[in-house]
């Protein structure tokens, strides 16, 4: 070829691509219905709010909202953050240099255009859940229970069959003293559970304001009764009883040439190889039972833009135990993790495993050893093209077109207030609307009366009391979660109590939502969740580049764990400072499919941040698809920069059954509004319908 034709072709290829993805029309953005004066289920973090927790002026929250929605930086110029003087604050005064005031994170990321795979704004997801709805309450209710449960080991949430059936590594039984925290947190887990299925949600419940929709009410969780084997848990697991962290959580490399008794040796050290490094699984330990803003005035601080964290790292020093790391092993671990995490870690640690153990390339890619290609070796060995270099250098990549898209519905969409300010919410409806004043009795405002402080008690009469009180202002039944939310809120404010030292003093006590970070939330909105976006496009990445089902035999899965065999449940911490901790095991008689680990891992990374406190469950969920999205574009769009002859495809097995957005849909045989749950990517870059592995429906 020519250097003229090569330019020629590499211009027509680009052309082709950009066709690909913008030929068919943009979805509709459809926020919720909370977006409202005094923009109390907004998010507001960062615009200055007075001690009753309400906006000074929600005239500034207008000029946010207007700067969120365009591309021009000078819109955003009018968005003042907030800067009060946090006088009071230890430290403040000799570190004025730092930076402690917290910044709004890349509003306008989402109106940046991309090169690769759909505009952001081509893109979209479904509303979020309102405030009043059953489906809000239930998802509050959740994460009041997970802050209350941070310290409760993973090997207690599974069914009751494999805590029971918990070894040690060499086959021997553990100890009693083990076994029985193990058992003990269980029946917590269990308690916790059967709570959480009193709200309306969970028992197939709903208000007038929930969605309607019976595809996003099943993703979403209704009428699924939670369960020891599915508290805290999300989509596309095994189906059967299964440890709750992913194995790529706590495993190492096993080498896949050694004998099975080796291999699963060298996986239990929990060290990943990197080159000629390694990456060890191990994370810092945070103090437990030590969580932040569950005192008024720290929550007023953080909302206000305070950055906490810098004082409690830098100054006092007491966010982790010194020195101490571990393999995780309880709850507040995985809040960690995700704290400081670079976002597609945990997908390139998978992506080390995979290549590390010569698992199997989805069998339409060329030149791999199992390959159902037509090209099947033709003298060439896959490197810089299908091979490992192209597959990680992905992960990276398809990792920052997710946090443009999911910037989209943040800030220019969807808004939503983050779960500490929610926290807030119940708070104040529990002290007579009005937590600056404590017990000192019920607001009333006169008809018509147009304030702020009105209109705010008028909205959380009507969208969040009747969670907690059985009857309206006049009397009615309300039909709230008074009886799931009572237990569970009665423990947070006893767990605050205990954070704050405040001796059980009523006047002083909060139903603020224990948060797992001193900073809260970060400084943008909740819905949708960048962990959970990079997530759905870096385990789609994964599930499309290795074969889920067995190469030589479809009607197989891959395993990650064969059946029979034992997974790695990490449990026995005797202390905070203990190094060493077990890595216990478990038979699991089906075995972990490949695909339910990597679904599993998504959902471990992004419930994690809910763990923490500053997510909420459709954070995830409806996160994760706009991910599976953004990823299949990039894939349709490569297709077209192979040889023809290579015949490349992929198959991809969906998080969940559903409808693909539009700017998928161009050149394939998959039709609007048609249901799948699995893609084929042809060679053309068109998506036609896939068989799910192990008929997944």
């Amino acid at each position: 070829m020519t250097i003229d034709s090569s330019q020629r072709k590499a211009r027509e290829v680009r052309i082709e691509a950009a066709e690909l993805s913008t030929e068919k029309g943009y979805e509709t953005h459809k926020p919720n219905r909370d977006d409202r004066p005094p923009y109390l289920f907004n998010f507001t973090k960062g615009i200055e709010h007075g001690q009753n927790g309400l906006l000074v002026n929600p005239a500034e929250y207008v000029d946010f909202a207007i700067g969120t929605e365009h591309h021009d930086p000078q819109y955003f110029e009018k968005a003042d953050l907030s800067r009060r003087d946090f006088t009071t604050e230890p430290g403040f005064k000799k570190h004025p240099e730092q930076k402690v005031y917290r910044q709004w994170e890349s509003p306008t990321a989402g109106h940046a255009y991309v090169l690769e795979g759909p505009d952001p704004h081509a893109l979209t997801m479904p509303s979020a859940p309102e405030a009043g709805s059953a489906e809000f309450a239930a998802e509050m209710a959740e994460l009041y229970q997970m802050a209350l449960s941070r310290d409760w080991p993973f090997a207690a949430f599974m069914d009751k069959s494999l805590v029971d059936a918990v070894q040690k590594l060499d086959g021997n039984t553990v100890s009693a003293a083990c076994l029985s925290r193990i058992q003990g947190a269980h029946a917590d887990v269990a308690a916790a559970a059967a709570r959480l299925s009193k709200m309306r949600w969970f028992k197939g419940e709903t208000a007038m304001n929930d969605v309607s929709e019976m595809a996003l009410r099943k993703r979403r969780r209704w009428k699924q009764p939670q369960t020891d084997a599915n508290l805290f848990r999300g989509a596309g697991e095994d189906g059967w009883a299964t440890p709750f962290l992913s194995q790529f959580m706590v495993m190492g490399t096993g080498a896949p040439m050694k004998s099975q008794t080796n291999h699963d040796a060298e996986r239990a050290t929990a060290r990943i190889k990197y080159g000629a490094q390694t990456i060890d699984q191990r994370v810092r330990v945070a103090i437990p039972d030590k969580d932040y803003m569950t005192d008024w005035e720290n929550w007023l601080d953080v909302q206000n833009g305070l950055g906490k964290r810098y004082f409690v790292r830098d100054v006092r020093g007491k966010e982790t135990v010194k020195g101490a790391t571990r393999i995780m092993s309880r709850l507040r671990d995985l809040a960690t993790y995700v704290h400081d995490d670079a976002l597609y870690q945990a997908y390139l640690n998978a992506a080390l495993i995979l290549l590390g153990e010569g698992f199997a390339f989805d069998p339409g890619i060329p030149y791999h050893h199992d390959t159902h290609n037509p090209n099947r070796g033709l003298n060439r060995e896959p490197f810089a093209l299908f091979g490992g270099p192209h597959l990680l250098t992905l992960v990276t990549e398809v990792s920052s077109r997710a946090l443009k898209a999911v910037r989209l519905q943040k800030f220019a969409v969807h808004r939503r207030l983050r779960p500490e300010a929610a926290g807030a919410l119940f708070h104040t409806v529990f002290t007579d609307y009005h937590p600056d004043r404590g017990l000192a009795g019920s607001l009333t405002f006169a008809k018509g009366d147009g304030s702020v402080e009105a209109e705010a008690v008028r909205q959380l009469a009507a969208k969040i009391a009747p969670y907690t009180h059985p009857y309206d202002t006049n009397g009615n039944p309300t039909g709230s979660e008074k009886d799931a939310l009572d237990p569970i809120l009665s423990e947070v404010r006893k767990h605050n109590d205990r954070q704050n030292q405040t001796g059980g003093d009523l006047n002083k006590a909060t139903w603020l939502l224990p948060m797992a970070f001193a900073e809260g939330s970060p400084m943008h909105p909740a819905y949708g969740a960048g962990h959970a976006t990079v997530a759905g496009a870096c385990v789609t990445l994964l599930k499309a580049f290795f074969a889920m089902s067995h190469p030589k035999d479809p009607s197989k899965p891959v395993y990650l764990v064969k059946p029979g065999h034992r997974a790695l449940v990490p449990d026995c911490v005797t202390s905070v400072t203990d190094k060493t901790i077990d890595l216990l095991g478990v038979n699991v008689p089906q075995g972990l499919t490949l695909e339910g680990e990597l679904n599993k891992l998504m959902w471990n990374i992004s419930n994690g941040r809910n763990i923490a406190g500053v997510h909420y469950y459709t954070d995830y969920i409806e996160s994760a698809l706009l991910g599976e999205a953004i990823t299949i574009g990039i894939l349709r769009e490569q297709m077209l920069a192979y040889h023809p002859a290579e015949k490349v495809e992929m198959t991809v097995p969906l998080l969940v059954p559903r409808t693909l957005p539009k700017a998928l849909l161009s050149r394939g045989s998959i039709g609007e509004g048609e249901t799948v749950a699995a893609v084929k990517i042809r060679s053309d870059g068109g998506l036609e319908r896939a068989e799910p592995t192990m008929g997944r429906a």
